[in-house]
């Protein structure tokens, strides 16, 4: 599935986090439930720091184990800007630029338009 970008977005992290199946984390805070982003913790690892989807972890108090790969790679997006859909999660998707499928990347929908 298609979808252009309406609104420009650039708040990706400077320090990406990526995290393997299995791995073990330090649970350090849920976003707000009620808010924009619910369904999200913020871990810490060795040397790793990041928000990653609630869906994909299983918490048990305050050690964290990953149940699927994850890497929190946004893209810069542009306005008039068309992404190619992989998969979706937690109101983002996983996408490619249309014309550069070798930079696959995160967008949140709510920038975006299905085409």
């Amino acid at each position: 599935m298609e979808y252009n970008v309406v609104k420009n977005y650039k708040d990706d992290p400077e320090l990406p986090i990526r995290i393997v199946k299995g791995e073990k984390l330090q649970f350090v805070e849920e976003s707000n439930p009620e808010g924009d982003w619910a369904n999200w913790i913020f871990c810490r690892g060795e040397n790793k720091e990041g928000w990653v989807p609630k869906h994909i972890l299983a918490v048990n108090n305050s050690e964290v184990t990953v149940l699927e790969d994850y890497f929190s790679k946004e893209h810069r997006l542009i306005v008039g800007d068309i992404l190619v859909k992989e998969h979706e999660l937690n109101g983002w998707i996983w996408s490619y630029k249309l014309g550069n499928s070798e930079e696959l990347a995160w967008a949140p929908l709510n920038h975006l338009c299905a085409v």
